[in-house]
This record gives C-alpha cells, structure tokens and sequence, in this order.
C-alpha cells in the first residue's frame, strides 16, 4: 500500500518520472498502477476533410532531436529508445512502424514506399486505422508543442500492430519523463486516439441493407451507429430518387420517374470528396530498407483513409385506375329510356392484351378493388355498381393498361373500345392510397329501335292513306325521356314506295322532341296515341311498346323482347326479339313497319243505363220488419255518356202475379225525376229513392206475389219527357237487378178438430211468395191463438226448405198440446224467416180461418158426435140432419139414463150399438 502511494505521488508530481511500464490487458494498452482517469471525448472533432492542399514529397528526410526528447520507452528486448520527435524534412510530424529499429542518422533518407514489408502484410481496415490514427494525432495539433498527444499516438500505432501481429517488438513501458509531462494524459491520447481512429473506419448501421421506398412517399431511415455525420459526400445514383441527411437521419423521396425494384448502391455515401478513394497512404522506407527490420520506417498522414458506403433501395410504385360510366348521349350519368347505366362488367388487360391478375401485385401491396364488385377469383374483372364506378389500386405504375367492356349494362350497347391507363408525372397522387392515379371515363350508346306505319281510312273496303293525323309516343313509367309528336303525311315508306299518310318515329323524331339520342328511340315502355284525328273518323286503338329484358343465372342481360300490342283489342301486332350479343358497337336494335293502321268512321256517343234496385237494408226483399205504409225502396243507376242537362226519369212499378204466373196488376206507385249535374257528368253514377205502402201485399189474393220494378229513361237536354224517345232506357219489367220481391204466406190447417189431449198431431200447408231461389227458409210455428180464453197456448212445428221457385207450397207439421183446451178454438200463429233468421214473412193473424179448429172434449157424448157428426166438407142431406138429430136425442137421452142409473144405462147402451 505505501508503495503505492508513493508511485502516485510521483506520477502527479512534476518531476521526472523513470522506468514506467505498460502492460497489454483486453486489446487496450493500459497505465500500470492505480491512476487517475482523464477523460478526453471525441465530441466536436471533426473526422472528415477535404483532399489536402499540398501532397507529401515521394523523397525527403527523417529527422529527429534529442532535444525533443521527453522521456524513453521500454521494449519487450529489454532495451529502452529516447522519446523524441520524429519529423519530415519538411516538418510534418511521422510516426514509426517498427519499436527497437534505429534511425542510422538524425536525417535519414526516406523514401514512399506502400510495399513496406510491415505495411504490406496489414489488411485494408488495418491500414486505415493506423492512417487515421496519424491524421487525427496531426489534425489535433500533434508537435514538439504537444509532446503527449505526439507519443499517444506513437504509443497507440505500436499497440494496434502489436494486437495484430505485425511487429515482433512491442513496448511495454516508458519512463524518466520530463516534468511538465503527465503519463496518464499520454495513455488518455493513447486511447482515444485508438477509438476515434476506429470510429472513422465505421459505417451507418444501413449501410449494404436494402429499404422499400413507395414512390410519392417519403420515407426516413436513421442511422444507429451514429457516425452519419462522418459522411458528408451522399450521392443518389438513382434518377428520380432524392436524399437528404440531417443528423443521423436519412430522408429518402421517389418520385414516378424513378426505377422500380432493387436499385443497387442507390445511396452512396464518402467521408471524402470524389477521387478520394485514389489517395495513397504515405508510407516511407528508409535507408533503402523496404522490410523495416533495419531501418524505421514511418507513416505521414494528411487525410483519414477512405471510408465509403452504400444504401439498396427497393422502389415501388403503385398504381390506381378509376373507371366511371356515362351514356354516350348524354354525357352524364343519367341514362336513357329504361336503360341502366350499372351492371356493366369490365376486365383489366396489360397493353399486350395479357389478363392483369388479382396475384400480380407487387411484395406486400395486392391488387385491390376500390370499386365494383368482383366478378371473376383469378383475372381482374369487376361488375359495376349503383355508383357508376369501379376501380383497383397497387398496380405497377411502370406499366400500361387498358379497361375493356365484357358485358353492357342493361338497354346498352356493347363497346369493343379500350380504355389506356398508364402513370406519369402528370399523374395526381392519391396520399390515401400512396397511389398515383388514373382517371377515365368510359361511355355506351344506348339500345334504339325504330318503327313506321301507314295512317289510313276505309272507305268501303278500300285503303287511302290520311295526313294530317297527330300522333304521340309517351314514354310510361320507368321510361326517362319527352313524348315524341308525330303527324302524318307524305313520304317514303321502307319499300322505297311514295305513301299518304307516313307516319315515323325514329331518331329524328327523338331529337325533335328534346331528346339527347339521334339514332331512334330509347329501349323502354311506350304508348302510341292519336291525337289528332281528321274530320269524320274516328282514332286508332292506344297501342303499347313493351320492352322486356332476359338475363342470364348472374343478372346479365342476354336478349330484349319488345311487344307492340293494341289495348283495345289485345292483339299484338309484331313482336321483336334481339340478341344482346348483336348489340356490340351497334345501338340499333331495329326497324320495323307496321304497316297500315286504320281509321273507322266516326260512331255517335250513345249514352247507356244499368241498374241495381235495393231495400234499405241493400237486398232485394222486403222484409217483415221493413213492411209498412213507407217502405224506403232504392235504385242506384250507372251511365255512361250521360252530360249535363240531360233529364233521367225513375219510375217504380207495383207488380202482382198470380200462381199461374200472369200479371193481374201492373201500376205505377212512385215517379222520380233527376237532371244530370256535373257530379253525375263525372262519376256517371245516382241513386234515387221514394217510400211506399207494402203493408197490403200480404192481403193479395192466395198464390199471387208482389214485386216492386224499377224503370229508368234518360232524355236530352231541354227534351219532353212525356212525349220525347229517351236516349237511353232501361225498362225491362222481368230484370231481377231491378225487381225488389214483397214476400207472402198463405197457411191452411189439414183438420177443423182435434181431441182435448196431449200431442195432437196435423199438418199445416203454407205456400210462400216472393221467395229467392236457392235461399234456404224456414216455416217455424209460434204458437196458437186461444179464441175463447184470449191466449196463446203452446204450440210447435217447423220446415225448412230451399226455394227452387219464387214460389212454392210446403207441409209443416204441427203438435199442439190440447189438454184442458176441450171446447176452444185455436188458431195457429207462423213466421217465415231465411237462413240467416231473419224475418221475411208473419202469419200471426187471430183471425185467419183458415188457420182455425176446434178443439174437441174427450166425453161419450162426444165420441158419438164424432161418430155421428158430418165431417167438413161431407153432403148435408136431410135423411143425414134427421140421423144426426136422431143420434142426438138418442144421445141425450142416455145422458138422463146415466144419471138415474149407471147399470140401466150400460145395458141400454149395450142393446142400442148392438142394434
């Protein structure tokens, strides 16, 4: 430790420092002994130099002074060598290649001499660590004024071609420095000399790399080993491709001038101008001794050693297309006719007609469809959406392309047109995409057809043509266009023959009407009318274009079909199919005469009537609940042709038939007069209306029915109406839609008398007027009518049926419970009602005679009547009178006996039947 100590003592002292030593430890020649660190960084040295002015002569001196000597060095011999400066003849300081071999002189010859047996075995990075460690020791002011750094790097050459092997003598030590002089600051020199000597041999952390560069995009590559600035020489060996260096950051920019793909040494970068890598290093032999093992050799330096490197840059250059529809007439977006701009479907080709695939993108940037739909995995083909546009980005922008239609769009022609693309400077750049951009438009002509025909009138089986007749074509709903007006006259039909009455509906006629197409007349829906008729005839029926695409399994369309068809008469006068295929560079689909469209002569408007007569209930019966002394009855009339003014006369008619179907009465009950407003004018419709007593129709004689029949006339305006003929009428007195029926019922019970008992059975015969055939009714017994006690006693009996005639006779049974009734008179109490329950006719008279009989005790007395008595209906002789008066008295006086004595009585009873 004391020893230690003392040797620190000396070291930073001022005085002469003997017998120092160095040892090798890691690649670093060290200080022996603990001393104290100096740190010299290289911050602000500045590594790189223009060529120096004056170059160093071929033939000088060395020279050296003990008086510049500050000390000695040990070497590995065992022998120690003054500390002195060794100069060129002109002063420039050099330093010595070889420890322990002498300089015969202090002014040795020397000679440059780079196959110096010591320099010759050192690689090319050996040589330009050992130059540059000369360069920086002259460049930070190495002289006899500046001895230490001088020695450092003396001491630092020695160390490097000791590590490398280059020397078989080394130094291990120095000592018997001169005060003023530090060791410590000598090893500091040593070292950093060593690092930044090592420093400019290093080259960017991207130097032989390879970067990607998108054209358009710049792109900032830094430089890790932070020893960008040691190369103020960068050149780009790349037309179109720029740099700048700020720091250790490197900015690259392409623009689409510049070559794609792998551009070798694209950046080059230099520590010294150009023809640098020509500098020699000066390297003296001297005394003649080219092996350096008799005399020192040295090395002068003026210049680091050359130091050069080179950046790859990958080029790419990206593409976009964007194709947008428009129609060829228009100029727009906006299609013709029925037509539809979308759905058209296009395919990329590159300029020698090869399909552009979705895989031929370049590394990392695919082929991509920015609009459209694909329509094919493998070749770039796209089907055009609502948006009229369709388009791919990443295409190789050195390139040339073209768009061509595969398929049109529906209603169009088929365009056999290449549409080029291609990129160069002109080009925008989208900055969304990195693309640079190409832009078309690609246009179709709209599918047209034509037609003719000749206007003409038949004049009794004979054809003459008429001009001056007015025509319109009216595109319908779905169909873009102006109607097209068209008058007929003389001209050129299509078989070259001079025709009256032409008529033509083609381009001319299109463009005449504000329409953008000059060809003919859009695809789509039409309806040919006359407008305008000459005097005397009449106009041809409306005739309709129908036209109708057929598409195939993926919506495209494969043929058209288009109907010309009369809508009065349904006929279809000519039919067109078209080929979709025939379509392409063609917009004409075809030409076609109708030929001859005739004209009639003009009918007189002849007005009509129709009716429909109701109840207020909307049926055609009157009801039960509907009979009184004003029943509402309607009838709702239909015109047709009626106008203003003209007089419409209602009349209603009560009507009764008899069973055999005659008409014993017809009278007119209700009269309704209408002038036609202009409400009716335009609906052609009224209804009119009146009440009417119908409580009597059921008093009609038995087997007759009562109908209500409307009748309707319609006179001109101004006319007489009790003594015009009406223009129209409507008077058939059997027209069911005009008969409103007024039901009856007639009942007769099959029996006058029944016994006082429990379920008393007859039959009830009720014939029914005024009944709908095919309706189901039903006869329902409500009770019966007790005469006597003023009541209704308990009853039933029903029958349905369907009428298969408005009038018909049924049987329906009855059961009447008659107990306690004996002596009293019923009279049965019936309805008629339909399906639905509703009630159509009440036969609820107490008075009905014919619904009426007598209700019989169950006595003896009684039972002889019965026997006795004549039946309804029977010959009332006398003998018969006197028989039964007979039986009478016989009868009374059994009733006397009976009560005197029962046993006389029976006996009595029993000889008298005996008899």
């Amino acid at each position: 430790m004391k020893k230690k100590n003392k040797t620190m003592e000396r070291l930073t002292s001022e005085q002469k420092v003997s017998h120092f030593r160095l040892r090798k430890a890691k690649k670093f020649w060290l200080v022996s002994g603990s001393l104290l660190t100096i740190a010299l960084g290289s911050g602000g040295l500045v590594f790189a130099t223009q060529q120096s002015n004056a170059s160093l002569p071929a033939s000088t001196t060395v020279n050296w002074d003990l008086a510049t000597s500050i000390g000695h060095v040990t070497l590995s011999t065992g022998e120690a060598d003054s500390m002195t400066l060794l100069t060129l003849g002109d002063g420039t300081p050099v330093y010595c290649l070889s420890p322990g071999v002498p300089l015969a002189t202090a002014s040795t010859s020397a000679e440059q001499d780079e196959t110096n047996a010591i320099w010759s075995q050192l690689t090319d990075s050996q040589q330009a660590i050992i130059n540059n460690i000369a360069y920086l020791a002259n460049k930070q002011g190495a002289s006899s004024n500046n001895m230490e750094l001088y020695w450092g790097a003396r001491l630092a050459i020695w160390a490097e071609l000791d590590k490398w092997g280059a020397i078989s003598t080394s130094v291990v030590g120095f000592g018997d420095l001169n005060a003023g002089f530090s060791s410590n600051q000598i090893v500091a020199y040593q070292n950093q000399l060593t690092n930044q000597a090592l420093q400019l041999t290093e080259q960017p952390s991207f130097s032989g790399s390879t970067v990607s560069l998108i054209q358009g995009v710049s792109k900032t590559v830094t430089d890790s080993n932070s020893v960008l600035s040691n190369f103020p020489y960068v050149q780009s060996n790349v037309s179109g491709l720029s740099e700048t260096v700020s720091g250790n950051n490197l900015k690259l920019n392409a623009d689409i001038t510049s070559a794609l793909g792998v551009n070798k040494n694209a950046i080059t970068f230099a520590n010294m101008g150009l023809g640098a890598s020509d500098r020699p290093f000066f390297i003296y032999s001297t005394n003649g001794d080219s092996s350096g093992e008799v005399s020192q050799p040295v090395i002068a330096s003026q210049d680091p050693a050359v130091n050069s490197a080179a950046l790859n840059v990958n080029i790419i250059g990206l593409g976009e297309t964007t194709l947008t529809k428009a129609d060829a007439d228009t100029n727009s977006s906006t299609p013709q006719g029925e037509a539809s701009l979308s759905g058209a479907v296009y395919q990329l080709f590159n300029k020698n007609g090869s399909a552009v695939k979705w895989s031929d993108g370049q590394d990392g940037y695919p082929i991509t469809a920015t609009a459209g739909t694909k329509a094919d995995d493998t070749a770039v083909v796209l089907k055009m959406g609502s948006d009229l546009q369709l388009g791919v980005k990443n295409l190789v922008n050195d390139q040339a392309y073209y768009w061509q239609e595969m398929t049109a769009p529906e209603g169009y022609s088929l365009s056999t047109k290449h549409y080029a693309v291609s990129f160069d400077a002109s080009s925008s750049f989208d900055n969304s995409t990195s693309n640079y951009e190409d832009k078309e438009t690609a246009s179709d002509q709209v599918a047209v057809f034509s037609f003719m025909f000749d206007k003409v009138q038949d004049v009794n089986g004979s054809l003459t043509g008429l001009n001056g007749a007015e025509f319109t074509l009216t595109p319908q709903t779905g169909t873009k266009g102006k109607a097209l007006v068209v008058t007929s006259g003389t001209g050129t039909d299509s078989n070259g023959y001079t025709v009256n009455g032409l008529t033509t509906f083609d381009g001319a006629a299109n463009h005449a009407a504000g329409n953008a197409d000059q060809d003919g007349i859009p695809i789509g829906d039409y309806l040919l009318t006359e407008i305008t008729t000459p005097d005397g005839v009449s106009p041809i029926n409306p005739i309709s274009i129908t036209s109708t695409p057929n598409q195939d399994s993926n919506g495209n369309p494969t043929s058209y079909t288009v109907v010309f068809k009369d809508t009065g008469t349904g006929q279809v006068i000519t039919t067109q199919t078209i080929q979709a295929k025939t379509l392409t560079d063609n917009d004409l689909m075809f030409k076609v005469n109708l030929g001859s469209l005739t004209d009639k002569p003009v009918t007189p408007v002849v007005p009509t009537i129709q009716t429909k007569a109701h109840t207020a209930d909307g049926d055609q019966t009157v009801e039960a609940n509907e009979v009184s002394t004003k029943t509402p009855m309607y009838d709702q009339v239909t015109l047709t042709n009626a106008t203003k003014g003209e007089e419409q006369v209602a009349q209603l008619h009560r009507i009764v038939t008899d069973d055999s179907g005659k008409t014993t009465s017809d009278k007119v009950v209700a009269t309704v007069n209408f002038t036609v407003d202009d409400a009716t004018v335009k609906s052609q419709e009224n209804e009119v209306q009146t009440k009417v007593d119908t409580s009597k129709d059921n008093q009609v004689s038995e087997g007759s029915s009562v109908t209500y029949v409307w009748t309707e006339s319609l006179f001109d305006a101004g006319a007489n109406t009790k003594t015009a003929t009406p223009a129209a009428k409507h008077d058939a007195l059997t027209d069911k839609a005009e008969t409103i029926s007024s039901p009856t019922g007639h009942t007769q019970v099959s029996t006058n008398a029944i016994e006082a008992k429990t379920n008393q059975k007859l039959t009830d015969t009720y014939q029914a007027t005024g009944l709908t055939v095919g309706q189901s009714y039903t006869v329902k017994v409500t009770g019966a009518w007790d005469q006597q006690k003023g009541k209704v006693v308990p009853a039933t009996g029903s029958l349905t049926f369907k009428a298969t005639s408005t009038s018909m006779t049924v049987k329906v049974p009855i059961t009447v419970n008659a107990t306690g009734l004996g002596g009293d008179d019923l009279t049965m109490l019936e309805d008629l009602v339909d399906a639905t329950g509703r009630l159509i006719v009440s036969n609820q008279s107490h008075a009905d005679q014919k619904e009426t009989f007598h209700v019989t005790p169950s006595t003896p007395l009684q039972k002889i009547l019965n026997i006795y008595l004549p039946k309804t209906g029977e010959n009332l002789t006398l003998t018969n009178v006197l028989a039964c008066l007979g039986t009478a008295l016989v009868g009374a006086g059994l009733v006397f006996l009976l009560r005197k004595n029962i046993h006389r009585a029976w006996r009595f009873l029993q000889y008298r039947f005996r008899k």
